[in-house]
């Protein structure tokens, strides 16, 4: 009985360290999403009036007149991804500056415009989170990764960052 019970125990111990693993993280697939924070569900946003160099940040999970929350994320032949705002002319895309502020500009081939959009869930019914990391193609050293921090303005900014926990949760909008 007191070896069944060890190993029943055993058995849930090993479950539960199963479980508590992070999820393998796999590259997204070319197509348009939004990135929902998991802290309330605003979406990661750009103003289509300023489209070619402007602010990102937090707003309501739509494409309406003035801001948009879709983002068009496209793997490059050198292996990182970028990560754009459809239909806009001149083409932009999401970049990050020197102060770690998130933002979008017509500079989509530079190095500050260079990502890898990563995702993941924990198993069945669990949320789908997304990563998006900045991944320079030269080899220099990443920034961190786009996060979602409350105390900050505008709260989106880049950030060294443990692996988890994971900032936003992936919508696919279209492939």
């Amino acid at each position: 009985m007191r070896s069944r019970i060890i190993a029943v125990v055993a058995a849930a111990a090993a479950a539960t360290a199963t479980l508590a693993q992070p999820a393998h993280a796999a590259p997204v697939v070319d197509g348009v999403y939004r990135f929902a924070a998991l802290q309330d569900g605003k979406c990661l946003v750009w103003t289509k009036s300023h489209a070619s160099n402007g602010s990102v940040g937090l707003g309501d999970c739509t494409e309406n007149a003035s801001t948009s929350a879709n983002w068009q994320v496209h793997k490059r032949p050198d292996g990182t991804m970028e990560v754009s705002t459809p239909g806009s002319n001149p083409r932009t895309c999401l970049g990050v500056n020197s102060d770690h502020k998130v933002r979008v500009n017509d500079s989509c081939f530079d190095k500050y415009a260079q990502w890898t959009v990563s995702f993941g869930s924990a198993g069945p019914g669990s949320v789908v989170w997304a990563d998006i990391e900045h991944t320079p193609a030269d080899g220099s050293d990443s920034w961190g990764k786009v996060v979602d921090i409350p105390e900050v303005t505008g709260r989106v900014e880049v950030r060294r960052v443990p692996i988890e926990p994971h900032y936003w949760e992936l919508q696919q909008v279209s492939q």
